[in-house]
């Protein structure tokens, strides 16, 4: 089921957050940073970070300190090396994913031999060699007593003895480190693996192909990242703690790619502490992805080892995204020892990485992660339509729209009775006058004739009286219903009459309103064609703007009715006609 582009639009600007707490845990320090969306550009509002050792107490230390600054957000996402990224390909179309449980078991079945090797980096060698409590040589010098071996490579006799002691334990025996640095060494391991065997998954499509366009084996590549799921949970319960919803877990391995807008072919390296990563873009699609220590190189050697591992093709461009004070330098060796030129990334801020700017880019302004599998810390989210909030915003659209359709309903019947009332109060208020009028009539001819008994000698004048009454105001009064009946029968539902007198000097005048121009003109040329039997045309029309009653926007229309005669004197005279506003 694929909702339509309109209302997956909708949706997903609900979805899409105006700020976030990126954090970053390398296994030495937990930055974080609070980013916020102003105007399609990002804007860093609050940063801090801790060394400390204990997990719980670095996420304590981050949330405390941005709580002070004044954040008061209950989001945040996290990035660590402990998450694996990895490009694999699966029997999937890009644009027909299997419903989350099977994408699930698919990739993690891919990825369970892959992170088991990663799991191999994080040894208490390399945690205390990035330390600093520990060098290449002393890391050495206890693996072979491990093994059995001495210095001159002859064993002495004890391997099996050493074999059974952890690097760290054997490390202190040997007055390499303290029992302190190897309790901080252990604390801090905790950081990035565990002894559970449960995967949690994520995963985003590099290729939008259809089946038809896939290779002869059915295959698309597919950008998949996984983590232990009890390092997860450690990580959501520290953050719990603190009432802080921790979202999603994201790859450091490709989280700058984040800050590329519109990647065609080039390659991004992210060096990191004891670690370096690599990604390769083609057409605006990672085509490899690749992850492997650096501590025992120097930071030109690791660079160049991460780029041969993703070459060839050779790229155009590279891009480096390092953390550090010689960066400017490293490009410059780099794109000196490639022969390709090397880009310099740019952070906001100083205290900002840039995978964590990366991230926050892809989610603030894009609504998604393009380049990195997010997993979800609450498990796969269901399709769209199926989400509560989803629900929620389609509920509460349809209650806006029954609305606004309820009252759109109720106005225009309310507009139709009200015409109808203003119609029938008209018409009778005319009718009313007739009677009245009609009323007068009787009473006058009662009075003539009791003036005729009387005055004999007035006989002239009550028989001049009379004939007015027999002959002239009956041809009035019919002249005047066929006036009303022919108006009222040229009124349609979009024209009401506020004014109908005769005046001495003006004659019969008429005042009305419409809702449009349109109906006006069309209410004066039937209410003309009707009167022209009768010997009467419509003079002076002027229909203007103006707001009617309720305040309905209208036009207010005006004109006399005159003997035929004078129409036409007016008709031929187009400049009157021009000025009236009525096309004849």
């Amino acid at each position: 089921m694929k909702l339509p582009p309109a209302l997956g639009s909708l949706l997903s600007r609900f979805g899409k957050p105006n700020s976030i707490l990126v954090c970053e845990a390398d296994g030495l320090t937990l930055r974080g940073a609070v980013l916020r969306r102003v105007e399609g550009q990002l804007h860093v509002d609050y940063t801090a970070s801790t060394n400390s050792a204990d997990l719980k107490q670095a996420v304590s230390e981050v949330i405390t300190e941005l709580r002070q600054h004044g954040w008061q957000g209950k989001k945040a996402v996290l990035l660590t090396p402990a998450v694996m990224s990895a490009l694999i390909e699966l029997p999937v179309p890009a644009d027909k994913p299997r419903p989350a449980i099977q994408m699930q078991e698919l990739i993690r079945w891919e990825l369970e031999p892959l992170m088991m090797q990663q799991n191999g980096y994080w040894t208490a060698g390399q945690i205390l060699h990035a330390l600093g409590y520990m060098d290449d040589a002393q890391i050495q010098e206890v693996l072979d007593r491990q093994r059995g071996k001495q210095k001159n490579g002859i064993g002495d006799g004890h391997g099996t003895i050493y074999a059974f002691k952890r690097f760290a334990e054997l490390a202190v025996e040997m007055g390499f480190i303290t029992q302190a640095q190897r309790e901080e060494c252990l604390t801090r391991q905790a950081w990035l693996r565990t002894d559970s065997d449960e995967i949690s998954c994520g995963w985003v499509a590099q290729l939008a192909e259809s089946e038809g366009e896939a290779g002869g084996d059915g295959q698309y590549p597919w950008l998949v990242s996984g983590v232990n799921t009890a390092l997860m949970r450690h990580w959501e319960a520290a953050f719990a703690a603190h009432k802080v919803e921790l979202m999603e877990i994201y790859p450091m391995s490709g989280a700058a790619a984040g800050l590329l807008e519109h990647p065609a072919t080039a390659v991004l390296i992210e060096p990191h502490c004891e670690h370096i990563s690599s990604l390769r873009i083609e057409d605006g699609a990672v085509t490899a992805v690749r992850m492997q220590q650096s501590g025992r190189h120097s930071p030109v050697d690791a660079c160049l080892e991460a780029y041969h591992a993703v070459t060839p093709p050779e790229p155009p461009r590279i891009f480096l995204a390092g953390h550090c004070e010689e960066e400017a330098t490293l490009a410059g060796d780099l794109q000196s020892m490639t022969g390709r030129e090397v880009l310099q990334l740019p952070v906001l801020a100083a205290e900002l990485t840039h995978g964590m700017q990366g991230i926050a880019h892809d989610l603030l302004l894009h609504g998604k992660t393009r380049f990195s599998g997010a997993i979800s810390v609450q498990g796969p989210k269901p399709p769209v339509w199926k989400q509560v909030e989803a629900r929620a915003i389609s509920a509460g659209v349809l209650m806006v729209s029954l609305i606004v359709i309820t009252e759109l309903a109720m106005q225009v019947r309310y507009e139709l009775v009200d015409s109808r009332y203003q119609k029938v109060s008209a018409e009778k208020k005319n009718f009313d006058a007739a009677v009245a009028g009609v009323q007068a009539q009787i009473d006058a001819v009662k009075k003539a004739r009791d003036e005729i008994k009387l005055k004999e000698t007035e006989l002239a004048k009550v028989m001049n009286r009379f004939d007015f009454f027999a002959v002239e105001l009956p041809g009035r009064t019919a002249y005047v219903r066929n006036l009303l009946e022919e108006l009222a029968r040229s009124i349609n539902d979009d024209v009401v009459i506020n004014v109908l007198e005769e005046t001495p000097n003006m004659g019969i005048r008429i005042e009305g309103w419409a809702l449009s121009e349109a109906a006006a003109q069309r209410f004066i040329q039937a209410f003309k064609d009707a009167m022209r039997p009768w010997g009467a045309d419509v003079a002076d029309p002027i229909v203007r703007a103006q707001a009617g009653r309720l305040g309905l926007l209208g036009y207010a229309m005006t004109f006399r009715l005159v003997e035929s005669d004078v129409v036409l004197l007016g008709e031929e005279l187009p400049a009157d006609d021009e000025q009236s506003g009525v096309t004849p």
